[in-house]
């Protein structure tokens, strides 16, 4: 890499770590994030307890859905060892702008001690985050599927909903037909080695053919957890009203957009993405949402915070070896 591209690189990552600060700094200037509401939704301990519990619980069913992936390449992670690295993947998205510097994190320390199969573990991480966003999709659909006439009358939530259709078709079709084609993919000689490498590591999947479905399903948990978590507290600020149809759309998009990597843990876009979508249905409900949004995300920042904790005994261990037991 040339001192150029690391300067670019360094530069790239300087304003993204800005962005988020100036989108959440001026949703708070415009009045369209009030901290009041934020701050004093924790005085109801008894929502904030049932979304803690919630976003607890979710590491653990995401770790086992990736160890679930990791067994279908035939690589032996103990479900431990998966959870730990689950929580440090965690906490390098709280620090990492974005919310796949986790994976990169993940990867490094998989693709250590496997040799002769990091490209089947490079493929379970892709995999996970993949299946993962065919999940809430899933969700998406199913939930809005019996509100769709409701939606229809909304021009906006309208093509929102046709539009996670059709994504949720394409990633169903490219995922098991990966699985498919994947091998024939792989000898095209134009693809970049690493692509190549992760396309050999797909018909893996492909002989077992229940662990997608399998994962596809605890996703669908997963963002249950979630939607509930957001739930508890949208009512607390006073957005317990929003149709179920709409809710159900436009969560899990809200949660789609806070996945892109633009800022540490969606600090800023994800309260402009859930103004903006909220907004479409409602102004009223636009800056509760917004509120609940943060509420939410400052629990997910302190749970993924302890992900430091899982950080600690794996430093310099290699997956595989024996972890030091304090967790």
């Amino acid at each position: 890499m040339s001192k150029e591209d690391i300067k670019g690189s360094k530069a790239t990552g300087f304003v993204k770590l800005l962005l988020g600060p100036l989108l959440f700094s001026w949703m708070v200037y415009s009045g369209k994030l009030s901290l009041r509401q934020v701050g004093a939704s924790f005085l109801h301990w008894q929502a904030i307890s049932a979304m803690i519990v919630l976003l607890c619980i979710q590491p653990g069913i995401t770790a086992w859905r990736w160890n679930l992936l990791l067994r279908a390449q035939e690589i032996p992670l103990p479900y431990r060892q998966a959870f730990g690295l689950t929580m440090i993947g965690l906490f390098f998205n709280v620090v990492i702008p974005g919310a796949v510097g986790g994976d990169l994190i993940k990867g490094y320390y998989i693709t250590r001690a496997m040799e002769g199969r990091r490209s089947s573990a490079a493929t379970s991480i892709l995999m996970d985050r993949v299946l993962g966003l065919l999940g809430l999709l899933l969700l998406a659909a199913v939930a809005t599927a019996p509100n769709f006439g409701e939606l229809a009358k909304n021009p906006s939530t309208y093509k929102l909903g046709v539009g996670v259709m059709g994504a949720l078709v394409v990633g169903l079709g490219f995922v098991f037909s990966a699985g498919v084609v994947g091998s024939r993919l792989s000898e095209l000689p134009l693809l970049p080695g690493v692509v190549r490498n992760v396309l050999r590591s797909f018909p893996g999947y492909h002989k077992k053919p229940a662990v997608i479905p399998i994962a596809i399903g605890v996703s669908v948990f997963s963002h249950l957890l979630a939607c509930a978590a957001y739930y508890i507290a949208l009512r607390s600020m006073g957005g317990a009203d929003v149709p179920l149809g709409y809710f159900s759309l436009l969560v899990p998009l809200g949660f789609v957009v806070t996945a892109i990597p633009i800022s540490p843990a969606g600090i800023g876009v994800g309260q402009v993405a859930f103004f903006a979508l909220f907004h479409m249905v409602s102004g009223l409900h636009a800056v509760a949402a917004a509120d609940a949004f943060t509420v939410f995300q400052l629990i997910v920042i302190l749970v993924s915070v302890s992900g430091f904790c899982w950080y600690l005994p794996y430093r310099g261990v290699k997956v595989g070896a024996r972890v030091p037991n304090a967790f």
